[in-house]
């Protein structure tokens, strides 16, 4: 009786499948897709110790800025449906901003003791709300 030999996966099958995952998705999601790709398959169809796994993706970058792009400055940041209107969500410092147009509103006093009536249109990027933020938090 002879024994059947099944294929074993190439190594180009594997590393394509955790650089596709890490171009489209989330720095945790290319981690955990790298870490259940079985190590013995990889050492199995690598010839040399240099060909491995591509390594997970590094840090989370911080926000784009400059132009339409920028970040909120601070956390628990009311965002308003109008400006000094009704809450329609919260921003953080990380979460970044882009932004629409600036309207006057109702007068805010900053924390650095400055007040401002400019209200500023923007969508929050991690949650995707749109809302007005006061001009002291952008």
């Amino acid at each position: 009786m002879t024994k059947r030999k099944t294929p074993r996966p190439k190594l180009a099958a594997l590393l394509g499948t955790t650089l596709l995952v890490s171009a489209f998705a989330s720095p945790l999601a290319s981690a955990s897709a790298a870490s259940a790709i079985p190590s013995a398959a990889v050492s199995s169809a690598s010839a040399t110790p240099s060909a491995s796994v591509a390594p997970p993706a590094v840090a989370v970058r911080a926000c784009e800025t400059g132009g339409p792009h920028t970040d909120f400055k601070g956390t628990n940041i009311n965002m308003r449906s109008t400006p000094g209107g009704n809450y329609v969500g919260t921003a953080n410092q990380g979460d970044c901003a882009y932004w629409y147009q600036t309207d006057s509103g109702p007068r805010v006093q900053c924390p650095g003791g400055t007040s401002t009536v400019a209200w500023h249109l923007v969508q929050n990027k991690r949650t995707g709300v749109v809302g007005y933020v006061s001009a002291c938090y952008l």
